[in-house]
Formats: structure tokens, sequence, C-alpha cells
């Protein structure tokens, strides 16, 4: 059964994710994540002494971009 992005991660649309998370979600790896802060592709949404937490939202649009390429 296919099911759409929002039966998946509809409750977790305000949540934040951890940089291990977010890469887990964008199917990329650790090191690609942090390329991709570096760079200014993706932004956390909070930064907690060496830890970064990122937007599900944001995560959402730049995986639809990331498909795309």
């Amino acid at each position: 059964m296919n099911y759409t992005h929002e039966q998946v991660f509809g409750h977790l649309r305000e949540a934040s994710f951890s940089a291990e998370e977010a890469a887990e979600y964008l199917e990329i790896s650790l090191p690609t994540l942090r390329r991709y802060v570096q760079t200014g592709r993706l932004k956390p949404r909070l930064i907690i002494g060496r830890s970064q937490l990122f937007s599900s939202n944001d995560l959402r649009l730049l995986k639809q971009k990331i498909s795309k390429e």
C-alpha cells in the first residue's frame, strides 16, 4: 500500500529533527547534510550548543527539490 507524505508524517508537521534524523529522512549521509548546511541549502531551525534542529517543513521542501534533481 502506498501512503501519502501527509499520512506518514502529518503528525510531525511542527516537529524538529536532529541532524541524524534529518539525514535519514532526506535519505542522505550526515556529511552531505552538513554540506547542505554549510552551503546554505538547509538552515537549522534551532541551534543548542553544538546540536542543530531542523524543521520538518524545511526538510519536506528540500526532499521535494532533491527528488527533482
